[in-house]
């Protein structure tokens, strides 16, 4: 089993590297899909359906296929749409505003159907029926009465109904794909999850083998779960490119993006839970639902990282089908749902047994890494000096007060993932990995474990990745980015260093097994005077180069991580704005390989825990069945001044091995946020998200306004 040197004694992992990609980002020589330009090349465009549901009687194409600028009109093979935004007809024109143009030249003949875009109205007996298999899909399990049992002879019960919204993803950089075939091979340029999934995707549209194919994805503005499939843009942009025999670029607008590119689904959450009179869980039942759109499901992991006895757990699901684009994996998919529903109701529980909430947690959390991870929490955010005692005491309009939500997750690695390591006679490595980075800064880990791997200066190293004709790696979903690449890497590397080895020994006189490299000086761990520069060393191998490839070795990764984070709020309760003060946030995931892109990954999950918390919301109209705010000047997000301190504390656990972390940091911020909105103002945020006019609802509702 492969191990990883001690800690201390690593020179490049461990530290805060700048992302070695960071200048060409800066200069703007960052090749992302929207800024391939191919010689020839045309724009697609897709007619899109202004319709929640509806017939297709008719399409007329030759309009747009009259206009002088349009090089080909592709129809769908569709007869119903189901939802505002679902693809009709497509065009390729010579520029984006013929192409836009081309579309209002199309003539649909509609026969509009029935529509529901709430989770409410579908579910009612009376609603349309809008997909074959039903509105609703009920599962779970548990015995009910007993459980309804259990929870009469707590000595302690609360019962409440939480809701989450629907989210969409909002990458910065929207869906886009540029298609070329040259006869009978298709290259494509894709912002995507993962290359050789891509292929796999476009292989099975045109039935052509893998050699005939090659997907490229240099760079990439996120995806956060939305970018697996080649979706219909890239079915749209290689037939379009296949009908032409020219270049087709294709690029989803942001409204597109919204309507037609995933989301994360919604939840409403009926929860009873108990304790005994010590403050152990005694029993859990929730009736749950949500919706994903037209066909997807709303699962989410309930009860969430609190130890409930597992035959005292009652569960109903409900997945609602309405009229609205579907679900795709958004970042930890589900578990910000399951966490928000279950630390409210821990709250109020742990409140009712006249409890401090976070010796209530730990008193009910089975994890010794959370455990831990509480008390540093609760020391740096000043949890037993500074949060209010009784919620809503504070004098005066302006009110704060202190919240703590946890998380888990999985992160481990994929065992199939392939590295190749060349060294060549310069001395020049190039380390090749058919991963893609979608920002987080896979490319600087991989210079940097091959650097620490072959014991030499990490400039020596290039990387290539982010295309299907390398080895091939997992596709980038799960925080399971890290766990792949990063122990292939250093398997290959490891390999490619005894070759250099064999190679040096005759020369030096020396044992092969006896060599070290370090700070690009291969020399005798038993005579250090027995020397040679890296460089020196390749020159050795004439015109030779030193080529291995392998695989993700077991030893240097595992899974599993644990988290929470303390917020701290001020609300005022004259307008009702909430705003987060301090964020302490501490999460382990094994081997910190970089501090640097590690704290960046832990505060854009803070950033985007805190914004579906208090502004995103995908608002749909009863009306008309589409959504109203598709575009980012009424679909909020998070501007600058929006941002709290955010204090990282990276528990730090070198012994498991690399693990995952682009997920966990944006699973408990909601529920933490929502604790400590209570903590300030003695009302308790049951919806998020917690917009103003919410908060002053709720403190009508009470009385406090």
């Amino acid at each position: 089993m492969a191990k990883w040197k001690p800690f201390d004694k690593m020179k490049y992992i461990g530290r805060e590297i700048p992302r070695t990609d960071g200048p060409e980002k800066v200069k703007g020589t960052a090749k992302y899909t929207q800024d391939i330009n191919l010689p020839e090349m045309l724009y697609g465009k897709i007619l899109r359906s202004p319709h929640a549901h509806a017939y297709i009687r008719h399409i007329d194409i030759s309009p747009a296929e009259k206009h002088p600028g349009v090089k080909a009109v592709l129809v769908l093979d569709k007869y119903t749409v189901r939802y505002s935004g679902e693809e009709i007809a497509a065009v390729a024109a010579i520029s984006p505003d013929i192409a836009e143009e081309a579309l209002g030249l199309i003539k649909v003949d509609f026969e509009l159907l029935p529509f529901v875009v709430t989770e409410e109205e579908a579910m009612k007996p009376e609603a349309p029926r809008i997909h074959e298999q039903g509105n609703v899909s009920w599962n779970g399990g548990g015995n009910k009465e007993k459980v309804e049992k259990l929870l009469a002879e707590s000595a302690y019960m609360v019962e409440d109904t939480l809701r989450t919204q629907v989210q969409v993803h909002n990458t910065l950089e929207t869906h886009s794909v540029v298609c070329q075939w040259e006869n009978d091979k298709l290259k494509a340029w894709i912002s995507t999850q993962g290359v050789h999934g891509a292929r796999d995707d476009f292989a099975k549209l045109f039935e052509l083998g893998q050699d005939k194919l090659e997907v490229i994805c240099e760079y990439m503005g996120g995806g956060f779960g939305s970018k697996f499939p080649i979706g219909v843009e890239g079915m749209v942009a290689g037939r379009l490119a296949r009908m032409t025999g020219k270049p087709v670029k294709v690029i989803l607008t942001r409204k597109e993006e919204y309507l037609a590119a995933g989301n994360r689904p919604s939840s409403i959450q009926k929860i009873k839970i108990g304790c005994d009179s010590k403050g152990k869980l005694t029993a859990f039942w929730i009736e749950d639902y949500g919706t994903g759109g037209i066909n997807a499901d709303a699962w989410f992991p309930s009860p969430y990282v609190y130890k409930v006895p597992r035959e005292a757990i009652y569960r109903r699901h409900g997945d609602v089908r309405i009229n609205a684009g579907e679900a795709r994996p958004q970042r930890a998919p589900g578990h910000p749902q399951g966490q928000f529903g279950m630390e409210i109701i821990i709250d109020e529980l742990a409140e009712k047994a006249g409890m401090d909430p976070l010796e209530f947690r730990m008193l009910n959390d089975p994890s010794e890494t959370r455990q831990r991870q509480y008390k540093i929490g609760a020391q740096k955010i000043g949890w037993y000096e500074r949060r209010n005692k009784v919620p809503g005491s504070q004098p005066g309009p302006v009110k704060r007060g202190i919240g703590v939500g946890s998380g888990t997750w999985g992160g481990g690695g994929d065992n199939s993932t392939k590295v190749q390591i060349d060294i060549y006679p310069d001395g020049k490595v190039k380390v090749a990995t058919g991963t893609q980075d979608l920002g987080t800064g896979i490319r600087t880990l991989v210079h940097q474990v091959c650097a620490e791997a072959l014991g030499i200066p990490m400039e020596y190293i290039a990387t290539d990745i982010g295309r299907s004709t390398l080895p091939f790696s997992t596709a980038s979903g799960g925080s399971m980015t890290t766990g792949s690449v990063v122990p292939a890497v250093k398997n290959a590397g490891d390999k490619a260093l005894e070759q250099m080895f064999a190679v040096v020994a005759p020369v030096l006189k020396v044992e092969a097994g006896d060599l070290v490299c370090e700070e690009g000086v291969i020399f005798s761990s038993k005579d250090r005077s027995r020397s040679i520069k890296w460089k020196e060393a390749a020159a050795l191998l004439g015109s030779k180069v030193i080529s291995v490839t392998e695989g993700w070795v077991e030893g240097l990764s595992s899974s599993g991580v644990a988290g929470c984070q303390f917020i701290e709020v001020e609300v005022d309760t004259e307008t009702g704005r909430i705003k987060p003060v301090k964020v302490v946030a501490v999460h382990d995931f094994g081997l910190a390989v970089n501090m640097l892109t590690s704290r960046n990954q832990i505060y854009g999950g803070v950033i985007m825990g805190l914004d579906w918390a208090l502004l995103e919301d995908r608002t749909m109209d009863s009306n008309t069945g589409t959504m109203v705010n598709p575009n980012m000047e009424n679909y909020k997000i998070a501007g600058t001044l929006d941002i709290p301190e955010i204090e990282v504390v990276i528990d730090n656990m070198p012994e498991r091995g690399v693990i995952g972390l682009g997920e966990p940091p944006v699973i408990p911020p909601a529920g933490a946020l929502a604790n400590a909105v209570y903590n300030a103002i003695g009302v308790r945020m049951r919806s998020i998200p917690m917009t103003p006019d919410r908060v002053l609802e709720a403190l009508a509702k009470k009385g406090g306004a």
